[in-house]
C-alpha cells in the first residue's frame, strides 16, 4: 500500500466544471488551517482521527466515522486534537447542481450528522469510490461524480439532516439491538442494496453471529428470507401496477438473473410473474 502524504495546510478546493470534488486530506501533527469561507456546499467525513470543526459562532467535536456539513458561506476551520490528527474526505458540492430544489441547502443545517455505523459505511464507500473515479478517464465520470454526492445529500436528508435530529445526546452509541431496528426499518426501501449478510453484518460493525442472531429476534426469520420476501412483495406490485417487462422487474428487485426471480416468486406467490399479473388484469 503506497504511503499516505501528509499535509500541514488545507488543502485548495478547485472544483472541475461539473461542480463537484472530492479531496482525500491526511493531516500531519503540524496540521493548521486559517479560517476559510467558500462558496460551496462541504461535506466533510472522518475517516480517522479526532478534532474540531470551528464556526465563529459554535464548535463541533468530531471524530471517526463523524459527517459534518458546511454550508455555503459559512467560515470555518479544522483544528485536530494533539494525538490524534485526522485524515478527511472532503466532498464539495456546487450550489448550482441544487436549482431544482431552492431551498434545499438551507434546509441541511450546519454541523455534526452522528448517524449509526450503517449510515457511516455507507457513506465512506460512496466517497471512495467517488475519490477514485475523479481522477479516472471514464467519459461517465462528470455524472457520475455528481449523482453520487446528490446521493449522499439524499442520504443525510433521510436520516434527519440538521444538528436538531441527529446530534440527540452526542457520544450516546445506540445499542445493537437498536442498530439492528434501524436497518430493518431502512430495508424496506432499500433491500435491493442488499449483497450479502456478511456485508449486511460489516456494514453495522456486528459480527455475523451476533447480527444473525439479533436479526431473527427483530423480525422473526432470517436475513436471506426477509430480503427475499421484501423484493417479492414489491415485485408483486410493480407487475401490478407498471407495463415493465418481468426482466426490469426482476433487475429493479435485486435479482441478477431471471430463474432466480421465477423460482423465488413462484416459491412465495403460488404462480410465475407472469401467471400473476395475468391474474391481476383479469380482475
Amino acid at each position: 500500500m503506497p504511503k499516505q502524504r501528509l499535509t500541514d495546510r488545507a488543502l485548495h478546493e478547485n472544483l472541475p466544471e461539473w461542480g463537484v470534488l472530492v479531496l482525500e486530506s491526511h493531516h500531519s501533527p503540524q496540521f493548521t488551517m486559517e479560517w476559510r469561507e467558500h462558496s460551496f456546499l462541504k461535506l466533510v467525513y472522518v475517516l480517522r482521527g479526532r478534532g474540531v470543526l470551528e464556526f465563529q459562532d459554535r464548535v463541533h467535536h468530531f471524530e471517526s466515522g463523524d459527517l459534518v456539513i458546511v454550508p455555503p458561506r459559512t467560515a470555518n476551520r479544522i483544528t485536530d486534537a494533539p494525538d490524534a490528527a485526522s485524515s478527511l474526505y472532503v466532498c464539495c458540492i456546487d450550489p448550482s447542481l441544487f436549482a431544482f430544489d431552492d431551498g434545499l441547502i438551507s434546509r441541511l443545517r450546519r454541523g455534526l450528522v452522528s448517524g449509526n455505523p450503517h449510515f457511516s459505511n455507507r457513506v465512506a464507500t460512496q466517497l471512495r469510490r467517488m475519490r477514485h473515479h475523479q481522477v479516472s478517464g471514464d467519459p461517465t465520470r462528470p455524472i457520475s461524480m455528481v449523482s453520487s454526492a446528490l446521493r449522499i445529500v439524499e442520504w443525510v436528508m433521510q436520516l434527519g439532516g440538521s444538528t436538531a435530529a441527529t446530534n440527540v445526546s452526542r457520544g450516546r452509541r445506540s445499542n445493537d439491538r437498536e442498530i439492528i431496528e434501524d436497518y430493518v426499518a431502512r430495508l424496506a426501501t432499500e433491500f435491493y442494496e442488499a449483497s450479502t449478510i456478511d456485508a449486511a453484518a460489516a456494514s453495522l460493525g456486528l459480527s455475523r453471529r451476533a447480527f444473525t442472531k439479533l436479526f431473527q429476534e427483530v423480525t422473526g426469520s432470517t436475513w436471506l428470507t426477509h430480503v427475499r420476501r421484501l423484493a417479492i412483495n414489491h415485485a408483486k406490485h410493480q407487475l401490478a401496477q407498471t407495463n415493465l417487462s418481468i426482466a426490469s422487474v426482476a433487475f429493479e428487485c435485486g435479482f441478477n438473473d431471471l430463474s432466480t426471480f421465477y423460482r423465488q416468486f413462484k416459491s412465495q406467490v403460488g404462480v410465475s410473474p407472469k401467471s400473476y399479473r395475468q391474474s391481476i388484469a383479469a380482475d
